[in-house]
């Protein structure tokens, strides 16, 4: 697909800018932050009742589920990881079952993914918390550049399921995220100051977080 150079030089700019100011979060303020995301989460998820939660291994700042991940697996709530899978020329992402107290392995990016689990396919999921570089209220989402998730979500672009949940710190949050025709939308937001649908998301995932 054709990018404008503009448009592409621009995400480019705005990942190096947001990654460098989340690299630079205090220790402290980074522990205090990820502790109210997991009570969050485990708020946005004690309402929303999902069997299966597919979610990510921090990675580059991101904030750590872990803690929250692990009590909802204790609570029966299965659970899923990315996965690259590789082949000739074509790299697709998939989702494979996981427990916290599975050994991980480490793709070529250096992200820690399961490891010989079976896939979990899409239409079981109903929650995905997405890793995001920026985003935006209108459910914009900056990623890394490569389009796993986008690509992972086009079938289901248009439905309320897999819930499409973007999980990052307020810091990240941009006036406006700028979108290519292939950008797939969240339908929420997981911050450290809670959760909220975004504007015209088509799915409500809580009561919303006033501004």
């Amino acid at each position: 697909m054709h990018i404008e150079p503009g448009q592409k030089a621009l995400k480019t700019r705005l990942r190096k800018e947001i990654r460098q100011m989340r690299a630079a979060i205090d220790p402290e303020q980074r522990s205090a932050w990820d502790l109210r995301i997991n009570r969050n989460l485990e708020q946005c998820t004690g309402k929303a009742s999902p069997r299966v939660v597919a979610a990510y291994m921090a990675f580059d700042g991101e904030p750590d589920l872990l803690p929250a991940l692990t009590r909802l697996g204790r609570q029966g709530v299965r659970l899923a990881l990315p996965f690259l899978q590789h082949s000739p020329g074509k790299t697709v992402m998939t989702m494979r079952a996981w427990s916290p107290d599975m050994e991980l392995a480490t793709n070529r990016y250096g992200i820690a993914e399961p490891d010989g689990t079976q896939d979990v396919q899409p239409a079981d999921i109903d929650l995905v918390l997405v890793p995001l570089v920026g985003w935006d209220r209108a459910g914009g989402r900056l990623g890394m550049g490569a389009g796993f998730y986008d690509r992972f979500f086009q079938p289901f672009a248009g439905l309320e399921k897999p819930l499409r949940i973007g999980v990052a710190y307020d810091l990240q949050r941009l006036p406006s995220v700028p979108r290519d025709p292939w950008d797939i939308p969240l339908h929420g937001v997981l911050t450290e100051n809670g959760w909220f649908t975004c504007e015209g998301a088509g799915a409500t995932i809580g009561p919303g977080v006033p501004e």
